[in-house]
């Protein structure tokens, strides 16, 4: 095999150790045999689908140094809920001066050392016969147990948000296999949509491409209580009379307004509060009040539900106005601010365009 590597992007090899000797580059002309240990400079995400992919293995434990209570040391390979991580060498460690393989961090912790960066320098030599010096960033590897073992340590200061689990791809083809069938299931009608979810949930946990704690950490209570108390809220105004008060109180406003203009009003109003109240609950709560304003005009209904519908959907301008809104907040580093910036104008232009063409399309 050649020396380059061209299947693995972003993964530069440094130097080659053949029975002591090293292999700088170039290396066009080299063939890797068995034995060789490969020095590589790669970006952290390199080496996550590197590790994923199955084109890189983890560090053997050492027999002194291997503890049978520890799930991590008989670990040969990426297996599910691997977790990597970066900790920073903390001033005054211990560990300061020492080699890695000295340092024996994995016999402490549990946790492998993958990588290092040391500011702008790339080794040709071992990881593990490095010094290490207060400021290096490590790379490591290990299951979430030993993530958490290593939080507590004062000689390694453990990033917080950098930790992440590297994805089995192996299992890639069941997932997108059991994916496509739940479309398929409840497009040809074959079961409902709620069955057929529910039904993809449980194969994917048997299938072993999601555990059980993975599977738990995606449910958002917050977002679940949310729509929930919201949905509670709008049944009770529709049972307790409130949402014909409302409805009544707003044709009183609008009084000597055309159904136009009221049709418009409802829009953006429905439009700022699904936004807050989340597109559900805005949806259950402005129904019944559309209904009685067409009543309370005497014309038909369909264009106010209609209405309600299209408003309701507007929930893009802040964070909480739809679960997706929420769930990209995080990982993409949003701001409340950008939500406001995009969602805004896009309102303004739905709005718009409903109240030009809807009086026209229904004749109003």
């Amino acid at each position: 095999m050649a020396g380059l590597f061209p299947d693995l992007a972003n993964i530069t090899v440094r130097s080659i150790l053949r029975d002591g000797e090293q292999i700088l580059p170039p290396f066009e002309d080299t063939v890797l045999t068995a034995g060789d240990i490969v020095i590589v400079a790669a970006t952290r995400r390199a080496l996550t689908k590197a590790l994923s992919d199955g084109f890189a293995s983890l560090p053997q434990m050492a027999a002194e140094d291997h503890d049978p209570t520890r799930r991590s040391d008989s670990l040969s390979g990426v297996t599910e809920n691997f977790t990597l991580a970066e900790a920073v060498v903390a001033p005054g460690s211990r560990y300061a001066g020492r080699t890695i393989e000295a340092s024996r961090i994995r016999a402490t912790y549990g946790t492998m050392i993958l990588g290092l960066q040391r500011r702008s320098v790339m080794t040709r030599g071992l990881v593990r016969a490095i010094r290490l010096e207060p400021g290096d960033t490590l790379l490591i590897g290990g299951l979430p147990e030993d993530i958490e073992r290593l939080r507590a340590s004062r000689e390694l200061l453990l990033l917080e948000q950098s930790a992440g689990e590297v994805p089995l791809r192996a299992y890639a083809p069941r997932a997108i296999l059991i994916f496509a069938l739940v479309i398929a299931t409840a497009s040809l009608s074959i079961l409902p949509i709620v069955v057929a979810s529910l039904l993809g949930a449980y194969a994917v946990i048997a299938s072993g491409c999601l555990s059980i704690r993975q599977a738990a950490r995606s449910f958002d209570r917050q977002i679940y209580m949310m729509v929930g108390a919201s949905l509670a809220a709008a049944l009770a105004l529709e049972r307790t009379g409130g949402a014909a008060f409302l409805a009544t109180a707003f044709v009183d406003i609008m009084e000597g307004q055309s159904a136009s203009m009221i049709l418009s009003a409802l829009f953006i109003i429905t439009a700022f509060l699904t936004n807050i109240l989340s597109n559900n609950a805005t949806a259950v709560l402005f129904t019944p009040i559309a209904i009685g304003i067409a009543q309370k005009l005497g014309v038909p209904l369909e264009p106010f539900i209609v209405c309600i519908i299209f408003a309701a959907n507007c929930s893009f301008a802040t964070p909480v106005g739809y679960q997706t809104n929420l769930l990209v907040l995080g990982p993409g580093r949003y701001r409340f601010s950008d939500y406001l910036r995009s969602g805004i104008p896009l309102i303004i232009l739905l709005w718009v365009v409903f109240s030009i063409f809807a009086p026209f399309y229904y004749d109003l």
